[in-house]
């Protein structure tokens, strides 16, 4: 059986920072499993980001990792998802981390053996799924917060006659000209995904819950003056830099900050200032108001995209308004709370993801399951509402197990790939220190990991976040329908 010092699940960003920070450590002993044949997680060529329009609402050169290290100069202001791929390709090649990936191997189970050992159980995809097993002294968990679609939870999906599929799924071979679409939801895959094939098909059918604040990207390809600040080094770097004592003054490229966020009368007025464009940008009064939210700016995810609200002035999109949802998908088409019944070619499912869920069992000391450690069960879909953890990194009984982009690591308005710089040059040097030093495990105590979790509870009193149903807060309308406790897997600092 193969073992090796680390083990990662997952590569996309998360993973290629831990894999490079380790090696600097002079760590070499690396296995990063993958189960699809592409690098970059969520944007990998065919992952679960590559639907149409699909792009980053980040800007690029603050989001992409290592561009003053690799001489990569973005395309543009908000790359698309092929480029963002391509660029995780490049990363592993530039950092020689190709080597240590196993492509088309999908983890299953993750269980501690004893003395600092996990078994890692996980299947062959290119080997009719063949069930082999490794074991490592560490595991990293670089599985993305955003790896595994939600789809909704409605009666008769398997009865509908034509073509159906989740945006995280999307059907490469479909031809969507002259079809009658629909597509369920708002958020940002839903968006982007608008904007991108209502020109293509027949008739677009929007079905909306709850509106959705958006603001203009005004993407453009990257000028001239900042591929020259590029050329000149340091530029990334001094972008990404983050002010933790804030001794410099506040950036003017910010477009809001964290207080303003949460200072009323600026929220405020944001949304009176929003709400004017939306009804200049959309000609019919009626859906300009459906497409104005009620709701605090960012309390959703907000959308960062051009020619949104414009899309529903052209005369084969509609956009449909029910607070009640779609209820029922039927042979022909689909239902919603009104009783209001639509005839459809193809439905799309831009319902989002299970935010931070790990797809599979994780099994600690003494038999001790992640999930129930983190609230999971049967009666809230298996949602882990309340994480405990020491810096949404260790866990209590999983030794030597250090989670990335986990629950109570972040806010929603963390630059996710900065944060896994951070957890990476932190587990590199913990991993490295413990084999100077002799030591087999590490996890943390009982009362570090309460404290934290008391943090963590204790930082979101107050917050825009909690003024609305989102997936931040594992909230969406489905769960609050059900009954179900909002998550706590927030750092709300």
């Amino acid at each position: 059986m193969n073992r090796y010092e680390v083990a990662i699940v997952g590569s996309g960003f998360s993973g290629l920072t831990s894999a490079h920070y380790l090696k600097e450590k002079g760590i070499e002993d690396i296995c990063i499993f993958e189960k699809n044949n592409s690098l970059g997680g969520v944007w990998s060529h065919g992952g679960v980001g590559s639907y149409p329009g699909a792009a980053c609402d980040v800007q690029s050169y603050t989001y992409l990792p290592f561009l003053d290290d690799t001489g990569f100069i973005p395309s543009k202001r908000y790359v698309s998802q092929h480029e963002i791929a391509d660029y995780a390709e490049m990363l592993a090649d530039h950092f020689d981390i190709r080597r240590h990936i196993k492509f088309s191997y999908e983890v299953t189970k993750l269980e501690y053996l004893s003395s600092g050992v996990w078994s890692i159980e996980a299947k062959n995809l290119s080997l009719d799924n063949k069930i082999e097993y490794f074991e490592a002294l560490h595991v990293v968990s670089a599985n993305g917060p955003l790896s595994t679609p939600r789809m909704p939870e409605l009666g008769g999906m398997e009865s509908f006659k034509g073509e159906s599929f989740h945006t995280a799924k999307w059907d490469k071979g479909i031809n969507l000209k002259g079809k009658n679409v629909g597509i369920i939801g708002t958020g940002a895959s839903a968006a982007q995904v608008i904007t991108s094939i209502a020109d293509e098909v027949k008739h677009l059918t929007v079905f909306q819950r709850t509106p959705t604040w958006a603001i203009e990207r005004e993407d453009q390809p990257t000028p001239p003056e900042i591929i020259e600040a590029f050329k000149a080094g340091g530029y990334s770097t001094k972008l990404r830099h983050v002010d933790w004592k804030k001794e410099l003054p506040p950036d003017p490229n910010i477009p809001f900050t964290f207080e303003q966020l949460h200072d009323k009368k600026w929220n405020s007025d944001v949304c009176a200032l929003l709400g004017e464009r939306i009804k200049a940008d959309v000609e019919d009064p009626e859906t300009a108001k459906l497409l104005t939210p009620d709701y605090p700016f960012f309390c959703k995810r907000v959308l960062i995209i051009d020619d949104y609200f414009t899309t529903f002035n052209k005369d084969n999109v509609k956009l449909v308004h029910e607070p009640g949802g779609v209820t029922e998908i039927t042979e022909k088409g689909l239902r919603i709370a009104s009783g209001d019944h639509y005839e459809l070619d193809v439905i799309i499912y831009a319902t989002g993801f299970d935010a931070g869920l790990i797809p599979f069992p994780v099994i600690g000391k003494n038999n001790t399951l992640l999930s129930e450690k983190f609230g999971a069960n049967k009666d809230n879909n298996y949602q882990m509402i309340s994480p405990e953890t020491l810096w949404g990194l260790h866990v209590r009984d999983m030794p030597n197990f250090y989670m990335m982009v986990g629950p109570q690591s972040l806010n929603p308005v963390t630059n996710v790939t900065l944060l896994c710089e951070e957890q990476g040059k932190y587990i590199a040097k913990l991993v490295a220190d413990m084999k100077k030093d002799g030591n087999q495990s590490v996890e943390p105590t009982q009362k570090s990991v309460e404290e934290w979790t008391e943090k963590c509870n204790a930082s979101s009193n107050g917050k825009i976040w909690l003024q609305c149903n989102n997936w931040y807060m594992k909230g969406t309308k489905d769960d609050e329908s059900a009954g179900r406790e909002k998550s706590k897997a927030m750092w709300m600092e």
